[in-house]
C-alpha cells in the first residue's frame, strides 16, 4: 500500500519561476518524491506513465512504443550524432493508492482526474481542509515545502481529517470549470461588442456622406452586430457554455436543497458563489467564510469594503455574485430573504434618522442605507449558507 502526498502548485510565476506540482510517495517508511513540471506530466502520473528512470535505445529498436514526449534526443559532446533517449522505469497512479491532497484551490483539475481514473484500477483521492494542513505543518515545523510529504504522514495518522473525493465532490469541481468556461466566453463577447460600438460610432462620425446617418447610433450598431459573424460566434459560444453549465449545477445536490428555494437566485448565481467556495469544509467557521467573502467586520468596528490605499480582502469573484444576489433580494421584497432586507433598512433608518455631513462626505441617505443593509443581510446569507452547507457536506460523509 502506497500513500502519495501531492502539493498542487501553477507551474510557473507571473516572473516566470518554475514551480512545479510536487509529489512524495510513502511506501511503509520509505519515501521518494517526483516534480510534475507541466500538465503534461501531471496526466502522465495519472496514468501511471510517468517516466523516472532513461536509457539509450537500441538500434533499430521501434521509438512508436513510447509517446512521442517521452522520447529525448540530444547530441553527443562534439559531435553532430544524436542519442535517443527512452524511458526505463515509469511511476505514477496504481492500484491501491491512496492520495492525499488540499481541499480547493489550483489542484481541484488533478484531483478531479485521479479521482476518475481511481474508480477505474482500485485507487482512492482524499482531500482535508486547508485549516488542518497548516496546523500539522506547524506541529512538524515542515513549512511549505514539505507539504506533500506533510500530507502523506498527516493521511496515515489522521484519516478523519480527510474526505474522499467521490463522483458528488467532481461534480462540484466540473461546476467551478464551468462557471470559469463560462466566463471567459462572456468577456471575450463584451469586448467584441465594445470594439464593434467604436467601429460603428468612427463610421457614422467619418462618414463622407455627412456627420449623421438615418436612425440612432444604437439602430446602427444593431445592424453591424446582427451580421458580424465573429460576434454572433462569441454569442454562441457563451449561450453553450451557459447550457453547460446550467447542467452542471443541476448535478448538485446544494442546488436543490439551498440556492434553488431562493427566489431570484438563478444557475448562473449559484455558481459565482460555489465556484470561489469550492467545498464548505475548506472553512472550520462561518467566521472564516465571512471573511473569505468580504462580508465580515473590521477589528475596528466598520463594515469591510473596498476603500482606497488599502488591500481588498477576499474573494472579489465571490463578493461579486453576492453583490447580484443582494440586487435580487432587493427585486423580491416579499421573500423571506427580501423582507429581511427590508427589516434591516428599518433598523439602520431608525438608528440614523438624519443624512450627516462627514469629511466632506454624506452619511445615511437613503443609497446608504439601502447598501448598508443589502450587506448586513448578506452576511447573515453567508453565516446561514455555512451551517446549511456544512450540514449537508457532514451528513454525506457520514452516510457515504
Amino acid at each position: 500500500m502506497r500513500t502519495i502526498g501531492i502539493r498542487h502548485r501553477v507551474k510557473r510565476t507571473a516572473e516566470g519561476e518554475a514551480r512545479p506540482t510536487q509529489v512524495v510517495i510513502k511506501q511503509v517508511d520509505s519515501f521518494r518524491s517526483y516534480n510534475l513540471d507541466d500538465e503534461t506530466a501531471e496526466l502522465d502520473f495519472v496514468c501511471g506513465q510517468f517516466p523516472t528512470a532513461y536509457r539509450t535505445a537500441r538500434d533499430g529498436e521501434d521509438l512508436s512504443a513510447f509517446p512521442p514526449h517521452h522520447v529525448k534526443k540530444q547530441k553527443k559532446n562534439g559531435s553532430d550524432e544524436e542519442v535517443v533517449k527512452v524511458p526505463a522505469e515509469y511511476d505514477g497512479l496504481k492500484t491501491g493508492d491512496d492520495v492525499a491532497m488540499t481541499l480547493g484551490g489550483s489542484g481541484d483539475r488533478l484531483a478531479y482526474a485521479l479521482s476518475r481514473r481511481g474508480d477505474r484500477i482500485g485507487a482512492k483521492v482524499f482531500r482535508v481542509p486547508p485549516f488542518a494542513l497548516k496546523e500539522a505543518r506547524e506541529k512538524t515545523d515542515g513549512g511549505k515545502e514539505e507539504d506533500a510529504k506533510t500530507l502523506a504522514l498527516l493521511f496515515d495518522s489522521s484519516l478523519k481529517l480527510f474526505y474522499e473525493v467521490t463522483p458528488r465532490e467532481r461534480n462540484l469541481i466540473k461546476v467551478r470549470e464551468e462557471y470559469s468556461a463560462r466566463k471567459y466566453a462572456q468577456k471575450n463577447r463584451i469586448a467584441c461588442e465594445q470594439r464593434l460600438r467604436q467601429h460603428t460610432i468612427g463610421k457614422i462620425f467619418l462618414s463622407d456622406n455627412g456627420y449623421y446617418l438615418e436612425g440612432a447610433v444604437e439602430d446602427e450598431y444593431d445592424k453591424i452586430a446582427e451580421n458580424d459573424a465573429a460576434y454572433q460566434a462569441l454569442r454562441r459560444e457563451e449561450k453553450e457554455h451557459e447550457n453547460e453549465l446550467k447542467k452542471s449545477v443541476h448535478q448538485l445536490d446544494i442546488w436543490w436543497q439551498i440556492f434553488e428555494p431562493i427566489r431570484g437566485c438563478g444557475e448562473v448565481i449559484a455558481a459565482g458563489i460555489i465556484s470561489p467556495i469550492g467545498n464548505i469544509l475548506r472553512f472550520k467557521t462561518d467566521a472564516q467564510l465571512k471573511k473569505f467573502a468580504s462580508v465580515h467586520v473590521l477589528p475596528d468596528g466598520r463594515f469591510n469594503r473596498k476603500r482606497r490605499g488599502a488591500p481588498n480582502e477576499g474573494n472579489p469573484a465571490l463578493r461579486q455574485a453576492l453583490y447580484l444576489l443582494g440586487d435580487q433580494f432587493n427585486r423580491h421584497p416579499d421573500s423571506p430573504w427580501g423582507k429581511k432586507l427590508r427589516e434591516y433598512k428599518r433598523i439602520f433608518r431608525e438608528k440614523h434618522p438624519e443624512t450627516i455631513a462627514e469629511n466632506g462626505k454624506k452619511k445615511y441617505g437613503n443609497a446608504h442605507i439601502h447598501k448598508m443593509a443589502i450587506w448586513r443581510t448578506l452576511t447573515k446569507f453567508i453565516e446561514w449558507l455555512y451551517r446549511e452547507w456544512a450540514r449537508i457536506e457532514k451528513e454525506k460523509q457520514t452516510t457515504g
